[in-house]
């Protein structure tokens, strides 16, 4: 479980839901058999739930895995036009070229393979929603680069920002972890102090962090 929330309430929002598409749920259970990290079933609801609001046509998704976000946003939110999503590793980007196209999904996503801050150096895109789901301890620095493709109205969500309680309780604290731990707070810090904009952390999942623009109205 994640140390954000009781079991049982981890448990019941779990299997408030159930998977229904085949693929995805088979995709799943590849991840939990593989040790391969996938956003958690309850902050997968939560986001398509923000998504199917704000109606986004152009995302951005730095890490890819093996498909299941992007793939859950895309056959969820017919809004979706585009998805373009990041991956450093090779054999997870072939994993992920292989359930899109599984469920005809290439025309909307595309997987770039490739370290996720390079890839926003070279970016000149804008997108309505920025989806940050890669290496932890680089979370500040993908946020600051992400900043000139998010669209003026547009959204960035960070998962895993509270990474199974750590952010929140030292006691919790695996030594190999302390570098990551000590940059997402930071991280998180930062974003509550800045006055450019709006955010707030969600206990939801593994923690979900979301960020926008302040505008006039705020």
């Amino acid at each position: 479980m994640s140390n954000i929330n009781y079991d049982y309430i981890e448990n019941y929002l779990r299997n408030l839901k159930t998977i229904e598409n085949e693929k995805l749920k088979e995709m799943s259970n590849y991840a939990e058999k593989n040790h391969v990290p996938i956003i958690e079933r309850e902050s997968e609801e939560f986001i398509n739930f923000l998504i199917s609001m704000q109606k986004p046509k152009k995302i951005l998704e730095l890490g890819t895995a093996i498909g299941y976000s992007s793939i859950s946003f895309a056959k969820r939110n017919k809004c979706i036009e585009k998805i373009d999503s990041v991956e450093l590793k090779s054999e997870m980007a072939e994993i992920a070229r292989k359930n899109i196209s599984d469920l005809d999904l290439d025309k909307i996503i595309s997987v770039h393979e490739s370290d996720a801050y390079d890839f926003l150096l070279d970016l000149d895109e804008k997108y309505d929603l920025i989806f940050i789901d890669a290496a932890k301890g680089q979370y500040e620095k993908y946020f600051e680069a992400a900043l000139k493709n998010l669209k003026e109205k547009g959204l960035i969500i960070c998962d895993n920002v509270l990474f199974k309680g750590m952010i929140a309780e030292d006691s919790l604290v695996k030594r190999r972890k302390i570098t990551i731990v000590k940059r997402l707070r930071k991280f998180l810090r930062d974003i509550s102090e800045d006055k450019r904009f709006i955010s707030s952390v969600v206990p939801i999942g593994d923690g979900v962090l979301l960020v926008r623009r302040k505008d006039e109205e705020d």
